[in-house]
């Protein structure tokens, strides 16, 4: 199927096809020509596992991307699975976030 009908039978734009491609969620299509890739089924599974993580999980691109390269490696452990998802769905502090002041001043009394 082409790019546009991929992107119908999931419910994302060509362009979110393309983006899951560049960063790794996706692997790519056949080429045909230089300009027409294929994609097939397994496609169409990937993004809707893709959409998945990111919408339903609440993931970064980034996280999902460690989960998929779980999902894919080729001695798969269950365990390993439910970790790395567990782990990316918990939620952790923020770089971004300052810890609260009296924290810091808890530290600081020691």
């Amino acid at each position: 199927m082409r790019i546009t009908e991929l992107a119908e039978a999931t419910g994302v734009a060509p362009a979110t096809v393309k983006y899951y491609v560049r960063e790794g969620l996706l692997p790519a299509g056949t080429r045909v020509s230089d300009n027409r890739t294929d994609y097939d089924d397994e496609h169409a599974r990937r993004v809707r596992l893709v959409r998945a993580l990111i919408d339903v999980g609440q993931l970064p691109v980034a996280r999902a991307r460690e989960v998929l390269a779980v999902l894919d490696a080729d001695a798969r452990r269950v365990q390993e699975v439910f970790a790395v998802a567990q782990d990316a769905l918990t939620p952790g502090p923020s770089d971004a976030d300052p810890p609260p002041a009296d924290a810091l001043a808890r530290v600081d009394a020691d």
